[in-house]
């Protein structure tokens, strides 16, 4: 082989300078496709975002609609009652058939029994309950009372109508009187107490119990 061609093959020697700048072009090549693949990674995880606020939004929108839903089946089981309750007569008797049935819902026309059962609860008091409309009578608290805009609130929400209580407190003791052959049940008689730290004293707790169970009833 001739000295020419040995020369010839001889692979080119990369310079110091060369090899910076093919080094510099590689790393700034890098560097392009690090951001590109950044850009990329940002615009999804921005679409990731978009997606999932959307998706709270929507779960929001929905729970919104099924508290109003429940509001207005509420709303509506409440008015249905208060009519009932007021068109009631509580009373026994009366013919109940199959085109005409209020007499089940609506009261009979009993003088002087009333459809009505009496339980004496665990601190005393006598909660009564219609067998016709459900309706329960029981001694009324005054955070119950608390009215804005004709409408019961919490009592610092709200401002107390004495007026509305009197006339609660005057149904219930209607109530209790009202006369049955039904006799009465009760609970075992409990007391209750609780600490005054302004007194020092132990006072009877009766009444907060019957705050603590004023959202109930005996449907």
């Amino acid at each position: 082989m001739s000295e020419e061609k040995k020369h010839a093959e001889k692979p080119a020697v990369e310079t110091a300078d060369e090899k910076i700048k093919r080094l510099t072009i590689e790393n700034l090549e890098a560097e392009a496709e690090a951001k590109k693949l950044k850009l990329e990674e940002r615009k999804y995880h921005i679409q990731s975002l978009k997606s999932s606020i959307a998706d709270r939004q929507l779960q929001d929108k929905q729970v919104e609609y099924d508290r109003q839903s429940k509001q207005r089946t509420f709303a509506q089981a409440d008015a249905t009652d208060q009519m009932n309750w007021k068109l009631c007569t509580h009373r026994k008797g009366g013919m109940a058939s199959a085109r005409d049935i209020r007499c089940l819902t609506r009261g009979g026309n009993d003088a002087g029994q009333y459809s009505v059962i009496k339980h004496q609860m665990i601190n005393g008091d006598i909660w009564v309950r219609c067998q016709r409309c459900s309706r329960t009578w029981m001694p009324p608290v005054e955070k119950n009372f608390y009215m804005r805009n004709g409408v019961s609130v919490a009592p610092q929400d709200g401002t107390f109508d004495a007026d509305l209580f009197k006339r609660a407190q005057r149904d219930y003791e209607e109530a209790v009187n009202f006369p049955t052959r039904n006799s009465m049940s009760g609970s075992v008689q409990c007391r209750f107490f609780k600490f005054d730290r302004e007194t020092g004293k132990q006072i009877d707790g009766a009444e907060q119990y019957r705050v603590n169970i004023a959202s109930s009833n005996l449907r």
